[in-house]
């Protein structure tokens, strides 16, 4: 399922076993938004996949925004708590102190799932 970026939201892809954001989030309507991203988000941890691998690199986010990334992380953990193997990689640009921040700030409530902070050079296209 790929929900594609607009200028104010990030690209979203989900299969039963990855699911990339990339982009900028600052949506209008923020539950208008996430709500279908994390119903799809629940229906592909809900497969028999042992193993889900989340890859994230925004380059700005609001605060309605890390609301929804509490919630999705939330599916995360409780999917890694269930036994799924959840890998989260936070990718932000090395000059970007802001987005390595939050990533710091997001690891901290995370337990179950594998969490990697990932410094990438450059965005990808």
């Amino acid at each position: 399922m790929i929900f594609e970026a607009s200028q104010r939201t990030p690209r979203v892809e989900l299969t039963p076993v990855s699911c990339l954001i990339r982009g900028e989030c600052y949506p209008e309507n923020i539950s208008e938004w996430s709500e279908p991203i994390l119903g799809a988000l629940e229906e592909c941890l809900g497969n028999d996949e042992t193993e889900f691998v989340v890859d994230i690199e925004l380059y700005y986010f609001n605060s309605s925004s890390a609301k929804f990334l509490f919630d999705f992380f939330e599916y995360l953990e409780e999917s890694a708590e269930g036994g799924k193997s959840v890998v989260i990689n936070w990718r932000y640009r090395a000059e970007d102190e802001t987005m390595q921040e939050a990533g710091e700030d997001f690891e901290e409530d995370i337990s179950a799932c594998s969490y990697n902070l990932v410094v990438v050079e450059q965005a990808v296209a």
